[in-house]
């Protein structure tokens, strides 16, 4: 499966698992601070290319590790456009943990409306949430499908508290799954949020911060 990774700048401060129960480590963390070093990679131009060069109907997945263009809590909004554009015809997918909430700082205003034009015209994004609660809060803005991380102790499908339904990722539930068979992510209108099990080296750290979010 085609896939991407993009410059460490790109994740937002706001983010709690940034540097702090990110799953990234081990060789993927390895080859991102390549690519954040400029060691590794395209230009932006150079990786459009790439994705517009991918057969059609093509299932793909824009970063591995990373977030959306524009740096820290900021989303180029004309970045992504471009993005959206090339992949028009194939099925791209992301997550995002830039700020899109009244109460966070940043251009929250602008963030929402890249990522919502962003899923209106094919290319999926999810917005991640640390937790239930704040999934809810994601959910209510109604311009993305949600994904969350989960405190220890939920192995199998459940609700938000506003009662949501979260299907836990099927890839961590089935043998044999995998993201380019299940495709759940990639769904833009589905109603349901994904839920991932903490993993990873730092999958403690990731736990502590669902449960309280």
């Amino acid at each position: 499966m085609f896939v991407s990774t993009s410059d460490r700048r790109t994740c937002p401060d706001s983010c709690p698992l940034k540097a702090n129960g990110c799953y990234v480590v081990g060789p993927v963390g390895w080859h991102w601070d390549k690519v954040t070093a400029g060691k590794r990679g395209d230009t932006f131009a150079g990786f459009l290319e790439k994705v517009r060069r991918l057969p059609g109907q093509t299932f793909w997945r824009h970063n591995q590790a990373g977030d959306l263009p524009g740096e820290n809590e900021v989303i180029d909004g004309a970045m992504l456009a471009d993005l959206v554009k090339a992949n028009t015809g194939r099925n791209g997918f992301t997550y995002t943990h830039k700020p899109v909430l009244d109460r966070q700082n940043g251009p929250v205003k602008e963030n929402r409306e890249a990522i919502a034009a962003a899923n209106r015209d094919g290319f999926t994004v999810n917005l991640s949430a640390n937790g239930l609660k704040h999934a809810d809060e994601l959910a209510a803005l109604g311009i993305g499908p949600v994904a969350t991380i989960l405190p220890d102790g939920i192995t199998e499908n459940t609700t938000t508290p506003a009662g949501r339904k979260v299907v836990i990722c099927p890839a961590q539930k089935i043998d044999g799954m995998n993201c380019a068979r299940c495709r759940l992510c990639a769904r833009g209108q589905r109603s349901v949020v994904v839920g991932f099990m903490p993993h990873g080296a730092a999958k403690k750290k990731a736990a502590a911060i669902a449960a309280v979010n």
